[in-house]
């Protein structure tokens, strides 16, 4: 997938080699560590990704540095590896929100259209970010006559209605109404309604 990275952390320089090699036969962008440490200290994380992490290392586990990314605030999807596919491990990782658990070693092809999987659900989701943001950010250019249009438009109101509920000039309730539309580039009073209530789930979550 183009401008999407995958980035691998292992301690194991064996594993390492070999996760890279395979992923990078599929024409994915790559980026090895060789410690969890090492990749904080080296990752920047900006558009779609994903982490596959090593399970157990030393110093900051796999567990650990997902725990980390987390606090951080950093979503992309995670595929665990580990030798040591013990359930309570399991259940901890998946718990933490990881996407994959997967025991070593690994089918090539198998870590390769799933990661394929993971990014494509990655981009949509990462679209959709996007959208959303730019609607939040839209609905914040709207003065506080505008927003009270808004209000009233969605629960139906006629702009008839809205100028004799409100006390202002026919006029003037269709020209917020226009600047309403031009601002947040509804189509119409319904694409409007709806841009405003993923506006306002967006500010709830």
């Amino acid at each position: 997938m183009n401008n999407a990275t995958v980035y691998v952390v292992d301690d194991d320089p064996t594993v390492l080699e070999s996760v890279q090699d395979g992923l990078r036969s599929a024409g994915m962008l790559i980026r090895g560590y060789h410690s969890a440490e090492e990749f904080i200290r080296g990752f920047s994380y900006h558009g779609v990704a994903c982490l596959i992490l090593d399970l157990r290392m030393p110093g900051m586990t796999g567990m650990e540095l997902i725990e980390w990314l987390r606090a951080h605030r950093i979503d992309m999807p995670v595929i665990v590896l580990s030798g040591h596919g013990d359930i309570p491990a399991v259940v901890e990782i998946m718990k933490l929100g990881a996407a994959e658990f997967l025991e070593k070693p690994v089918d090539d092809r198998m870590l390769v259209t799933r990661v394929c999987e993971l990014l494509q659900a990655e981009a949509t989701r990462c679209n959709e970010k996007a959208k959303t943001q730019e609607i939040c950010d839209s609905f914040a250019t709207l003065t506080e006559r505008e927003k009270e249009v808004v209000e009233l438009l969605a629960i139906g109101l006629s702009s008839k209605q809205i100028a004799a509920k409100v006390g202002i000039a026919l006029k003037t309730v269709e020209n917020h109404r226009t600047h309403v539309l031009a601002k947040t580039r509804a189509v119409n009073v319904a694409n409007l309604v709806r841009m405003k209530m993923i506006a306002l789930h967006a500010a709830i979550a």
